[in-house]
């Protein structure tokens, strides 16, 4: 049963006002709940380590390894669907051949076809012998101008794309500063790489058939001749030999109001041909290199193992999932299954302000997900917390005084 946030709220302002120590707002007291709440969840997995070094007593109520699977039990999720294929290559993926014809230019620019459809013809396709590259010229007919290529694919399949971009001369005649060129393969593009720079891109698609057009693409803002170029060249496109598999916690996708976070995985299993359940052994990334080097400890049917991606985050942004690597890449995202132990959701006190006061709204609060017998343990945290803050060192003495009574009662 979950504790009401709005009963610990009362009773830390109760507490933190008594003697008339300051007022503790709302924004603080969820900044600080949130801190509380991770702190004594966190704790039950160091208090099961210790208390799993010594022997417990028969009286399973008052039994610490009992009561403390009682306070996690909750937080273990057990889920079989929400395991996706991802766009990225597996740990230590290896890479095919290249299906491109041509890639490098060395000795002339064959197998690429101009584009000719009205949205892809503004410009022409040269050869540059200097650098043994393909060059996309701007003209004065259009603004975009593609260079093609149909490469063979098989539907389903992780390819990797390579090129290096040269847009230094993009805006020689200084009317085309928003210049692009990019790479595009069937409806994924690299980043652009504007006017004036050079980069090297690679991305990932995923082929939608067994053929796939490849394009090399200017995107021009002006009508100025042919003296605004971009070289392209070394252009690969390489089948990856697996994938990351992406598992979303309770089946919630990025974006998702409070969905959970996976705060440890716990066992991975997959689905073998009889319909048994085989479980995969988790390697540490260093040890995998080794491991899939030798014949006799390389990962198969039989003896699959994961190599879990410990980054959950995007440029910063939490998207809500964990991804693993499955050896062999043969096993599928459909044939997994795994157990794990969710983090707590974010709690939240949410008010609306009625005479300048703020007022609790239950529709719109998040309540601890913690065991109701941590209510007083939460309350503690809090003033704790609030006594650093509010720099009032007998709000912060008297909750560390409760606390420690508190575990003194639990361990003697």
């Amino acid at each position: 049963m979950a504790i009401s946030i709005n009963t610990v709220y009362q009773r830390v302002l109760a507490i933190a006002n008594k003697e008339q120590n300051g007022y503790l707002t709302p924004q603080e007291f969820n900044i600080f709940a949130n801190l509380a709440q991770t702190e004594i969840f966190e704790q039950y997995f160091y208090d099961t380590n210790q208390y799993g070094r010594v022997s417990g007593n028969s009286k399973e109520y008052s039994d610490m390894l009992n009561i403390l699977d009682e306070k996690i039990i909750p937080f273990t999720k057990n889920q079989t669907s929400s395991i996706t294929s991802s766009s990225e290559p597996a740990y230590a993926a290896t890479f095919g051949s290249t299906l491109v014809t041509n890639g490098t230019f060395d000795s002339g620019i064959t197998n690429w076809t101009a584009g000719t459809a009205s949205d892809e013809n503004g410009g022409s396709q040269l050869y540059d012998s200097d650098t043994q590259s393909i060059k996309l010229e701007n003209d004065a007919a259009n603004n975009v101008f593609k260079s093609k290529q149909t490469i063979t694919t098989v539907a389903g399949t992780l390819y990797r794309v390579k090129a290096d971009i040269n847009a230094a001369s993009l805006n020689t005649t200084a009317t085309n500063a928003n210049a692009t060129a990019h790479v595009k393969a069937g409806i994924v593009s690299s980043n652009k790489v504007v006017s004036g720079t050079s980069q090297s891109i690679e991305f990932y698609f995923t082929a939608l058939s067994t053929s796939t057009s490849l394009e090399l693409i200017i995107t021009c803002t002006g009508n100025t001749g042919a003296t605004d170029f971009a070289l392209f060249d070394n252009v690969k496109v390489q089948e990856a030999s697996g994938r990351k598999l992406r598992i979303f916690p309770g089946g919630n996708y990025p974006g998702s109001l409070n969905s959970a976070k996976i705060y440890m995985l716990g066992t991975v299993m997959y689905t073998d041909s009889n319909g048994n359940f085989k479980k995969l052994d988790k390697v540490l990334p260093n040890d995998f290199i080794h491991i899939n080097s030798s014949p006799l400890t390389k990962p198969t049917l039989s003896n699959p193992v994961y190599v879990a991606d410990e980054s959950h985050t995007v440029r910063g942004v939490d998207l809500n999932r964990y991804e693993i690597s499955v050896y062999p890449s043969s096993i599928s995202s459909g044939e997994i299954a795994v157990n794990y132990i969710a983090a707590p959701t974010r709690c939240y006190w949410a008010y609306n302000v009625v005479n300048e006061k703020p007022l609790y709204d239950a529709s719109k609060s998040v309540n601890f997900e913690l065991h109701q017998s941590e209510t007083n343990t939460l309350v503690n945290k809090i003033l704790q917390l609030a006594g650093i803050s509010m720099q009032k060192d007998n709000i912060e003495k008297s909750a560390i005084a409760r606390e420690n009574k508190e575990i003194q009662q639990q361990k003697s």
